[in-house]
């Protein structure tokens, strides 16, 4: 019933849904990595499946954003959410959208990613990219341009990765994914050439480890209970600043099976909530800690 009214009020999540249903409905090879108590919201066994395929063929990875069992989970930033993300960019006049027609959106071809023309702008642009731009942005409005040592939990094919290396100070990226997922990840950044290090890795071959920043665009919100505590407990708490978009913790029918917005103050560093913007699902929000609070009234807005 959930999925049916948020359906009804979003067209971008019917799309999304009814694209779930036809795959689902046609005959495709299923691959999990972890049994069903522990798989999150994008693990439904299509998402693997297209990936290995991606890895394994040349053809197919030179496409893999086209394909649909993948867009269900990835590459499905509306034309309209990335003109948002424009709008936002070139309001904060930070330098990030300027570095990136330079950079990032000119070299973006890896993967035949879906663009869109966007008036003033001579060149085709990824709204997905656009998206990776618009949390480049925030962590510099928020950290300041040199990050350090970066953890990244639920890293698709490495985007947010690569942006935040080539826009700004990144000395090591460690990120976190499924197996099949990190073979995605090593193949799409060892095509670009990178300024800082990166490394991909599993949660079960983590020691707990200091870092300076975590990140995590939804994946983590994303993840069942158990799996989100063994993430607070050897990265996120452990982590000096972080920087959360989270869809789910409030009372709704996604956060089912997740931690709460309440469980997460008792077991994260003390943080901030903040509006998600632009508002891509009505329950969305941003969690944010060991932020400048002088830099951030001007760009965030406190959660009620």
């Amino acid at each position: 019933m959930y999925k049916i009214l948020k359906a009804i009020k979003s067209p971008a999540y019917a799309k999304h849904l009814l694209m779930s249903l036809f795959l689902k409905m046609n005959f495709s090879k299923k691959e999990f990595t972890h049994s069903k108590e522990y798989r999150s919201d994008s693990e439904n066994g299509l998402y693997a499946a297209s990936i290995l395929k991606a890895v394994s063929k040349q053809k197919i990875f030179e496409n893999f954003k086209r394909n649909k069992s993948y867009q269900t989970i990835l590459e499905h930033v509306s034309q309209d959410q990335g003109f948002q993300y424009l709008n936002i960019l070139k309001s904060r006049k930070d330098g990030i959208l300027e570095q990136a027609l330079e950079t990032v959106l000119v070299s973006d071809k890896i993967g035949n990613p879906i663009k869109y023309r966007y008036e003033g702008f001579s060149n085709l642009l990824s709204p997905t990219t656009l998206r990776y731009l618009k949390v480049t942005s925030d962590l510099k409005k928020m950290f300041g341009e040199d990050l350090g040592d970066v953890v990244e939990i639920g890293c698709g094919y490495g985007g947010q990765a690569l942006v935040n290396d080539q826009l700004l100070k990144v000395h090591l990226a460690k990120l976190f994914d499924l197996p099949t997922v990190n073979k995605l990840i090593e193949r799409y950044l060892n095509t670009h050439l990178m300024n800082g290090g990166y490394a991909t890795t599993v949660i079960n071959q983590e020691v707990t480890s200091k870092y300076n920043l975590a990140i995590s665009n939804y994946a983590f919100s994303e993840l069942p209970k158990k799996l989100q505590i063994t993430y607070i407990d050897k990265v996120l708490s452990q982590s000096n600043k972080g920087y959360l978009t989270m869809n789910s913790g409030l009372p709704e029918p996604r956060s089912v099976g997740k931690l709460s917005l309440k469980e997460l103050r008792e077991l994260l560093p003390e943080f901030e909530v903040f509006e998600e913007e632009p508002l891509t699902s009505p329950h969305n929000y941003i969690i944010a800690w060991g932020y400048e609070k002088n830099t951030v009234s001007d760009y965030f807005i406190p959660k009620k």
